[in-house]
Order: structure tokens, then sequence, then C-alpha cells
């Protein structure tokens, strides 16, 4: 099954008028009361509202419904918000406990503003700041008190034209239980197009809740 193509567009501004917020803290709890999968309760497929990934300082907020598609590519409507990315005509899932598919989150990079996947990757020195391992933390409209786990298994920084036709990002078939987080790299010249992705491939792990495991549910 042929794959979408991933452009994030570069947004530009030669005085940037927005001021980045402070980290917004993950709830407490939610680091320390993992299950791992086998022990969790289901949560079936549903959209993304909030994810962390505590390492780095990431949290995304997301926006209604699945990611825009602008001339072929996924182009996230807002800067501050990140998008799930589903289609009729792809296999891409929404996450869950069993999601049949890859899911695809999207978010934008800013060149001279902020944007909230800005810390997933350091321009100017041309490496990924998630490290292998790390944690990422989503919550989903059916999980309730629960969130999603999942670790960092994979990173990759393609040519935009190459992505997806990539398969060390997509495998050759369906990857369960598979999340993908997409942005651009910023290079370090602002005037100069964004031509590489960042992409990190996360494995389900389990599920946590900041007031412990409710097995019940």
């Amino acid at each position: 099954m042929s794959r979408v193509g991933v452009a994030i567009f570069v947004i530009l501004a030669v005085v940037a008028v927005w001021q980045r917020e402070a980290p917004v803290k993950p709830p407490e709890g939610l680091e320390s009361n993992e299950v791992i999968a086998e022990q969790s309760p289901p949560i079936a497929p549903s959209a993304a509202e909030e994810m962390f990934i505590p390492a780095i300082d990431v949290h995304a907020d997301f926006e209604e419904g699945a990611c825009r598609v602008k001339d072929g590519a996924i182009d996230p409507a807002t800067l501050d918000k990140a998008c799930t990315y589903t289609a009729a005509d792809k296999p891409y899932s929404l996450p869950g406990t069993n999601s049949p598919d890859v899911v695809v989150i999207a978010g934008h990079t800013g060149a001279g503003v902020p944007a909230v996947f800005d810390n997933l990757y350091d321009g100017s020195a041309d490496h990924h700041r998630v490290k292998v391992g790390d944690k990422l933390y989503l919550r989903t409209a059916d999980s309730g008190d629960n969130w999603l786990v999942y670790a960092a298994t994979d990173l990759h920084d393609p040519v935009k034209e190459g992505l997806s036709e990539d398969s060390s990002v997509w495998g050759e078939g369906a990857t369960p239980g598979r999340l993908l987080t997409i942005s651009c790299i910023q290079p370090t010249n602002p005037f100069t197009p964004a031509l590489r992705n960042s992409v990190v491939g996360w494995q389900y792990r389990g599920t946590s809740s900041p007031t412990g495991p409710n097995l019940n549910e």
C-alpha cells in the first residue's frame, strides 16, 4: 500500500511576535504508574487529544479531525497543535491498545516563531533530541484517565521526497502498535526551504494513569 508523502511547510516570520510558553508538566504520577501492555485495560482506537514527551519538554494538544492535506502533503492547520493523519484510502490507524496499523502524528516546527514540535530536532546541531527509550504519553477520546505509553525505537531524518517510500520508516506491511511523529527539520538559514523531515518511530508499551492502574476498566 502506498504511503502518503509528508511536507510540513516552513513557517517564517521576520519578527517573532509570539513568546514561547513554559513547558507544561505531565500529570503527577503519569511517569511512575505505568502498566505493561499485557496488563493494560483495553482502549479502543480513537482521536488523540493530548501528548507529552517529558524527556524533551514536548506537550501537544490536538486539532479536531484528521490532519489537513494540501497539495498532496500533510499540512497541519495550526502551529501550536499536532494532528493525527487518517484517510479512507490509507491504512493508518487512530491510537489505541490494539491499533491494527501505524499511527501517524504530525506537527509544525517554526522558523522565527514557536511551533508545537520545535523540540523534536535540533536543527542547528543537526541531531534528534529524542533518544531511543524515551517515553511518549498519549491521551485519547476513549482512554479516560488512562494514557497510552510508547517508547522511542528508531530515529530518521529523510529527505522529504523519499519519505513515502522509506521502508525503514513504514515497514513492509501492517505495523500494529507503531506510532510515528513527523515534523520538518528547519535549516540553519531561515530563508532556505526545509528539505528534510524529522521522523521518530515509537512502539506501544502499555498504559499509565496519574491515579494509578485501574485494571477493571
